[in-house]
């Protein structure tokens, strides 16, 4: 594969550094729950007997099953903002497997594609067979960060493609 290591030199601590960007878990919500509302001062961290959550664990790990709502489900939360990197790192991964595979362009869109969005629509129907909140806003965020992914991907891989003459 000529040219894959300057393209995965070039695009790895780029997307290394989007998908770290993303904001820690809202320290102010209680530790046992999604609950977005904050804590009254003295109250405790979690209820007892709930299982104890580390703040900075994933949003996905929670465990309130409800139908797709606009409520509760802001379009700007640090779940989306995981969403996006999540599948930024995905998308740019499987591009850079497909670079692996084949010279061609399409494919290695293609896998990158179906990766980030095969992992995002599989996290939406973990949490809507009971395991978490299901949101289509979710799955936009997904969408726009496979998007950037495979465009800094495509573009990595452009400019680290010597051009013949």
């Amino acid at each position: 594969m000529r040219g894959f290591l300057a393209r995965a030199a070039l695009a790895a601590p780029v997307l290394a550094a989007v998908a770290l960007g993303a904001p820690p878990a809202r320290a102010d919500g209680p530790a046992g729950t999604d609950d977005p509302r904050p804590r009254a001062a003295g109250a405790p961290l979690r209820a007892a007997g709930a299982p104890l959550r580390a703040t900075s664990a994933p949003v996905w790990l929670g465990s309130a099953a409800q139908p797709l709502t606009r409520g509760a489900d802001p379009w700007f939360g640090d779940d989306k903002a995981r969403h996006f990197c999540a599948s930024i790192a995905l998308a740019g991964g499987g591009y850079a497997l497909g670079a692996l595979a084949t010279d061609d362009l399409r494919a290695r869109i293609a896998l990158g594609a179906a990766l980030a969005l095969g992992a995002g629509l599989a996290k939406e129907a973990y949490d809507a067979a009971g395991h978490g909140t299901p949101s289509f806003r979710d799955l936009v965020w997904d969408a726009l960060g496979t998007t950037a992914g495979l465009g800094l991907s495509v573009w990595f891989d452009l400019a680290a493609t010597p051009i013949p003459f």
